[in-house]
């Protein structure tokens, strides 16, 4: 037994020359030999070292934030959720578990962006990189695209788009409180195969080179819905009257009760007041996280009472189902001036 282990701590050194990704892989394997060669050892207090490795010691409860895609936006919003971790399960694998799984029926404005049939082969960490793995069904048909979608420019250009927005979910929900720093992300058909590194033409369609692949992922929050982003849409949504993208970003509150889209649409109509130009800060959040204050210049014009300006307003966005949005009250302030 002893000639067996020191054969395997032999590959384990030889494997550090290897990729990352290739040595996580085989590494696993190694790692999983070895635990059969050893006797069971008695049970310690491990909950530090599960903590460092991003596994719960014991059935727990942990607050994690998902991401998803906010309506048919090219950002992501968000999803508080409370994960039970059990003992033989990494707190890593089971968030991006979640991510393809698809956010909760209740948060209406978020979609999932994984196709069916998109599985999770393993998720593990080197220092500040995480490594996860897909099934080759991540680059399949997208839910709802039609047969021949392949051959359709603007079903290639969502794919792709879905793809992109897969990837940063993975990204920013493993980086939220520094798990991690960065996501490398391959494909795979089983545990037994190399992992294999996804080629930048399967995210951005204008991409010919087949040999430029996708590279650790960093942090990139202008693909979540922020709080300038919220209000950037916003704003954007009324300068184009597009009332009904403008009303998924409206809070519906106890307080200030949303009316239906027909009417909502209605009265905005009815007021016909036209947003001609707006600047604005990214804003500061309240330190229990529930609002966000931004400053706004912008000028309008109504048909009832001629131009006006908004100059240095402050602008206050709520959370609504775990996301920005503006209370109608709030609306209302900067549409109609005295």
């Amino acid at each position: 037994m002893k000639k067996t282990i020191a054969c395997l701590i032999l590959a384990l050194i030889l494997i550090v020359a290897l990729e990352p990704h290739t040595r996580a892989w085989i590494a696993g394997s190694v790692y999983g030999l070895i635990a059969q060669q050893e006797e069971p050892a008695q049970e310690t207090d491990t909950s530090s070292f599960s903590r460092q490795l991003g596994a719960s010691a014991r059935t727990d409860l942990l607050d994690v934030t998902l991401y998803f895609r906010f309506a048919d936006t090219g950002v992501l919003g968000a999803q508080r959720v409370q994960l039970d971790i059990r003992r033989e399960e990494t707190v890593a694998t089971s968030i991006v578990q979640r991510l393809i799984d698809g956010p909760d029926i209740a948060h209406e404005n978020l979609s999932g962006v994984f196709p069916q049939g998109t599985e999770l082969i393993s998720v593990s960490g080197d220092g500040a990189t995480a490594f996860v793995t897909l099934s080759r069904g991540f680059l399949g048909r997208p839910d709802g695209a039609p047969v021949d979608w392949e051959d359709l420019a603007q079903w290639q250009e969502e794919a792709a788009l879905r793809r992109r927005l897969a990837v940063q979910s993975i990204v920013l929900a493993l980086t939220e409180d520094a798990r991690y720093q960065r996501v490398q992300l391959y494909l795979a058909d089983s545990d037994d195969e190399i992992p294999q590194r996804i080629a930048m033409a399967w995210m951005d369609t204008s991409v010919t080179d087949p040999a430029l692949v996708l590279a650790a992922c960093p942090r990139d929050e202008s693909a979540m819905l922020t709080p300038a982003c919220a209000l950037d849409m916003i704003m954007d949504a009324w300068q184009r009257q597009d009332w009904a993208a403008l009303y998924r970003l409206m809070a519906d509150t106890q307080d200030d009760p949303l009316p239906m889209l027909g009417e909502f649409e209605a009265e905005m109509a009815q007021r016909s007041v036209s947003l001609l130009e707006y600047s604005m800060t990214n804003g500061t959040v309240s330190f229990d996280g529930r609002t966000a204050t931004l400053v706004l210049d912008a000028a309008i014009r109504s048909r009832e009472g001629g131009d006006a300006q908004i100059v240095r307003e402050s602008v206050s966005l709520v959370r609504a189902q775990d996301n920005w949005a503006m209370c109608a009250d709030t609306l209302d302030s900067l549409m109609i001036r005295d």
